[in-house]
């Protein structure tokens, strides 16, 4: 017995790759049938070996908590100025640089958020297997032992017995479980030393029971059906997963090129400042400008230079942030490209891209057939109010009893036999009715949550057609108010003493908020599309995450 212990333990490794593979198996399948090409990829856990130890510490009670007073902690005031560069030291490791297609291919490689949405997709698959395995032939095989003495007058008999019932189970499919058992019995006399003491039987038992009205029916599977269909949900919400999270990473890494080129652009600005502030310094010093006029433009240097650092550290937080994000280490240098997604415009109606997202929204369908399932469920709840009809029978066909050791020479002449029919009169059935009533409601609410959810997924998609044609429009402003600023630039470049050092400076910003306005418009055009397209679930990704182009489809980059 130790030892079939000992193997079953060696043998837990060899059966989780079984399940590995079987898992993997049902999720191609699934995943197909909803038309999706990409399984969830999860790292396999270590599996400890039977005579790998303990699983918890030396003491799994007592915990150490870190907590030092306020007299254990040092502390060290900086000394000196303020900083002249507020920013960090420069970073000496290459840095990882990565455009938008390698962001989102490392994000659905290592972010801790798609790897969840995996798992938790796998953990469906597996709740399948188990109710599957439930429904199938199942073994079972218990070996016991005991010793027994009987006393008479201080004088005990003393016997060991040693029983092993093997026996199999196979749950119907409309209702009820068949059942078959091979005991075997072995009994010694242990007061006995000498002589043929042992005594052997066994019996072939096997047994039925079939509901014929509560409990039958399509209600008995009602169990494994919920669970053939989690699945599919289950395939539908990590499809509609990759979309929404290739949608988010597209979109934090547009703003981390639009902070880029902000970055740039306020780069340029304090270049721009410290030449108009050379240049009314030298006229202060030649007699020919006021002195506060340069003032003025120092003025607009520092603060130029304080809002360009401010920007600076804005835009590391917001890179750090991406990394825990995508899955990076904080640690690792970064460098983004000014890149972008390349999308044309849609030309699509507002009625007509509402219709395709209602037929096309994987989880507006999850929401429809789940008002499916709460009708099943007042169904099942219906078939509980009926009374309790089975049927039953058994039959045990023993080894021949005339023999001590008969060993498997089972006499069929000496079976007994035996069936019935229990009627259960329904005489209680209070918690059934409530219940039953619970089941309607819920169907109501579930119901009403998918009229909302179509209700609400319409008015989204109407507005993500709006704001692609709201992008559209403040993209022609903004490069309306570019060329302005620029005009304006020039003409004071052209005729310097007809300006004053605020007319300047009044130019530059201008400028610097129509190139950054600009900047924000096109990542909004893009992150307008893309939505549409999730919106209607319209978006087609990869494996690697990659945006793939739909029929009629040109990205420009």
């Amino acid at each position: 017995m130790l030892g079939l212990a000992a193997a079953a333990l060696t043998a837990c490794d060899q059966g989780l790759e079984a399940i590995d593979r079987r898992t993997l198996a049902l999720l191609d399948e699934r995943t197909r049938e909803i038309n999706a090409e990409v399984l969830p990829q999860w790292p396999r856990p270590d599996v400890p070996s039977g005579n790998a130890g303990p699983i918890f510490g030396p003491d799994p009670v007592n915990l150490r908590t870190r907590n030092p007073s306020a007299d254990q902690i040092g502390f060290t005031p900086r000394s000196g100025s303020p900083s002249d560069d507020p920013g960090a030291a420069p970073e000496t490791a290459t840095a990882t640089l990565l455009n938008l297609a390698a962001a989102i291919g490392y994000a659905v490689a290592n972010s801790r958020e798609y790897q969840t949405a995996a798992e938790a997709y796998v953990i469906q698959a597996l709740n399948l297997l188990i109710e599957r395995h439930r429904w199938g032939p199942r073994f079972f095989d218990q070996v016991r032992t005991e010793v027994s003495a009987v006393g008479d007058d201080g004088v005990f008999d003393a016997a060991q017995g040693v029983v092993n019932d093997l026996s199999v189970r196979q749950r119907l499919p409309y209702g009820g479980e068949v059942s078959a058992s091979l005991l075997a019995a072995a009994a010694w006399d242990l007061n006995r030393r000498v002589g043929d003491s042992t005594v052997q039987d066994a019996d072939i038992i096997l047994r039925g029971d079939i509901p014929l009205l509560r409990g039958a029916g399509l209600a008995a599977r009602e169990d494994l059906i919920q669970a053939e269909r989690n699945l599919i949900y289950a395939a539908r919400e990590f499809e509609r997963f990759r979309r929404e999270f290739v949608f988010a990473i597209a979109s934090d890494y547009l703003d981390l090129v639009v902070r880029s080129q902000a970055i740039s652009n306020a780069i340029r600005q304090v270049q721009a400042f410290e030449q108009a502030e050379q240049r009314e310094l030298a006229l202060f010093r030649s007699g020919r400008q006021a002195g506060f006029q340069a003032g003025l433009a120092a003025q607009d240097t520092l603060f130029a230079r304080d809002r360009l650092a401010s920007q600076e550290e804005q835009f590391k937080l917001a890179i750090d942030r991406f990394k825990v994000r995508i899955g990076m280490p904080t640690e690792q240098p970064m460098a983004i490209e000014v890149d972008s997604l390349g999308l044309p415009a849609p030309a699509v109606a507002i009625d007509q891209a509402v219709a395709i997202g209602l037929r096309y929204r994987l989880d507006l369908q999850n929401e429809r057939d789940r008002l499916a399932d709460a009708q099943r469920r007042v169904d099942v709840a219906r078939n509980n109010l009926l009374p309790d009809l089975n049927l039953s029978g058994f039959a045990s066909i023993p080894t021949d009893p005339d023999k001590r050791r008969a060993g498997v020479d089972f006499s069929p002449g000496d079976a007994n036999l035996g069936a019935g029919v229990t009627l259960d009169i329904p005489l209680d059935r209070e918690i059934e009715r409530a219940r039953l009533r619970q089941a309607q409601i819920a169907m109501e609410q579930v119901a009403r949550r998918y009229s909302q959810s179509r209700d609400t997924i319409a008015v989204n998609i109407r507005s993500a057609v709006r704001n692609i044609d709201l992008a559209l429009f403040s993209i022609r402003i903004q490069e309306q108010n570019v060329r302005i600023a620029k005009l304006r630039e020039a003409s004071i470049a052209a005729a310097p003493d007809r300006a004053s050092a605020r007319d300047r400076s009044d130019a530059i910003e201008a400028r610097l908020r129509a190139e950054d306005s600009l900047a924000v418009a096109q990542r909004d055009l893009q992150v307008a599309i893309l939505g549409y397209l999730l919106a209607t679930d319209q978006l087609r990704v990869g494996a690697n995450g990659a945006i793939l182009p739909l029929d009629g489809m040109t990205l420009t980059r």
